[in-house]
């Protein structure tokens, strides 16, 4: 994954066309009053897909009363249809 292109500057000191402009082309524009005192972090560890999609589907579960089981139920359907195409694929082999 790339890093985020971040330009960090006091307030006012780029002009908002140019902040849009910048916005378009991929960077980020922070206003701080001091850029110089900003302290990047970076993660250091990425969750795996699966812990991913176990947070997801836990999350659906769990907001079931929210959303009813119509949340539930279309995500298993979309988690099930992956995990088909994903096997029907491997089993076709490179060249299908």
């Amino acid at each position: 994954m790339d890093d985020p292109a971040i330009l960090f500057v006091k307030p006012g000191a780029v002009k908002d066309i140019d902040k849009r402009r910048l916005s378009q082309a991929g960077v980020i524009v922070v206003e701080v009053e001091d850029p110089s005192s900003i302290k990047l972090v970076r993660a250091g560890y990425e969750l795996p897909a699966t812990a991913l999609m176990a947070a997801a589907a836990k999350a659906i579960k769990e907001s079931s009363a929210t959303y009813g089981l119509s949340a539930d139920t279309a995500f298993g359907r979309a988690v099930s249809a992956a995990m088909i195409a994903a096997y029907t694929a491997a089993k076709a082999g490179p060249n299908g």
